[in-house]
């Protein structure tokens, strides 16, 4: 009865995040957004996520040790929320995941964005989509793909967080034959899309990959800077995103320098601090996609680092939280001598810099792992 009950729950949830994943990655493309259906479908796309984790919650979910933290946390979530108003799902699947091995929800990750690329290529290769109003040249002249998503980043994203997940699933297993695919995969991606951070991000994370393999975090010095930016790379990264777009100034030459290289992305995250205020519980923040300013004549506005995001959209207290669940799971990382695990992390941190993916279920399922906190066999499950 009890292993009917852990199946059937386990079921539902994995079939909710399939779903979740799965419907979003999809809302993200061409045919959805330039057809007006996204908000629709998504609509009734919710519905059928929170059906099933509905379910979950009736058959599988029990209150234990856990519980009162959880009270807690959807207290304070609960508050921010009434302000930003956005993230109830990704809360929800935060605090309901720690019942499984979180190595379960990164397969069932990797199928739906799998799926979800599947959906995306065949309507673009049925040439499904009208002709696009988005610039897609850059100044050199070179074209920039959609490559059947909104923006030319999109697939690029998805590819780095599949081989951040394939690496933390592989970890000592994988082979050179393997990361040869991957970086000639990366190679396509990079002559389709010309999104250039994300691809020397991936080279650079390859590259890393195999080094690890001769190394561990007793290893003299090269070993000992592996576990210090495995429990603290986060508030390392988001110090430097936070320090450079909030004491951003144009008339410096070095930040001028550094935001032309970096797209204009310092020039919109000091923007973003000029229009909100940083406070307790967050700002109802509006972006302006580069759609919306092509078709509406309205300014873009869109803070692309993970870090500003955070801290305006949902506030200071759930900022510190998140920083601190980080610094908690990159300690018990050590612990368990999960290098590879170690390696995931610290990548995603320092990508999340310039990129807004660390805040976006469809990219990033290492969201839920911040969910893995409590009772022992909770904490346990994070490494299974």
């Amino acid at each position: 009865m009890n292993i009917t009950r852990i199946t059937s729950s386990s079921f539902f949830i994995g079939l909710s995040y399939f779903l979740w994943v799965f419907f979003i990655h999809i809302n993200g493309s061409q045919y959805l957004v330039l057809y007006n259906l996204n908000l629709s479908v998504t609509r009734y796309l919710n519905v059928i996520v929170l059906l099933c984790l509905f379910l979950y919650i009736i058959i599988g979910f029990k209150i234990d040790g856990s519980t009162k933290i959880d009270l807690a946390l959807f207290l304070v979530f609960f508050v921010g929320f009434l302000t930003f108003q956005r993230g109830a799902l990704i809360f929800l699947f935060i605090i309901l995941a720690r019942r499984l091995k979180f190595s379960s929800f990164i397969k069932v990750f990797i199928l739906a964005t799998l799926f979800g690329m599947g959906f995306v290529f065949v309507t673009y290769a049925l040439d499904l989509y009208p002709i696009t109003d988005l610039n897609l040249f850059r100044e050199d002249g070179s074209y920039r793909y959609l490559l059947g998503y909104r923006f030319p980043t999109f697939i690029p994203n998805f590819y780095f967080h599949l081989v951040l997940c394939w690496i933390f699933l592989r970890q000592d297993k994988s082979n050179l034959c393997e990361y040869i695919g991957i970086l000639l995969i990366n190679f396509l991606l990079y002559y389709f899309t010309d999104t250039r951070a994300v691809f020397y991000l991936l080279n650079f994370l390859v590259v890393s990959a195999l080094m690890i393999r001769y190394i561990n975090y007793d290893t003299c010095i090269i070993g000992w800077i592996f576990k210090f930016f495995t429990k603290y790379s986060i508030f390392i990264f988001c110090f430097i995103a936070f320090y450079f777009q909030y004491n951003y100034d144009p008339s410096v030459d070095y930040m001028n320098n550094l935001d032309s290289i970096l797209s204009g992305r310092l020039h919109l995250g000091k923007m973003g601090f000029d229009l909100y205020d940083i406070n307790l519980f967050g700002n109802n923040v509006e972006f302006v996609t580069l759609l919306e300013s092509t078709l509406e004549k309205k300014q873009f506005f869109y803070i692309d680092s993970a870090y500003i995001q955070l801290i305006l959209i949902y506030g200071v207290l759930l900022t510190v939280l998140v920083l601190l669940s980080y610094t908690r799971i990159g300690i018990n990382i050590v612990e368990n001598n999960d290098k590879y695990f170690g390696l995931v992390l610290i990548f995603l941190f320092a990508h999340s810099m310039t990129d807004p993916q660390l805040l976006s279920p469809e990219f990033n399922p290492f969201l839920l792992c911040l969910g893995y906190y409590g009772l022992k066999k909770h904490k346990d499950n994070l490494f299974k």
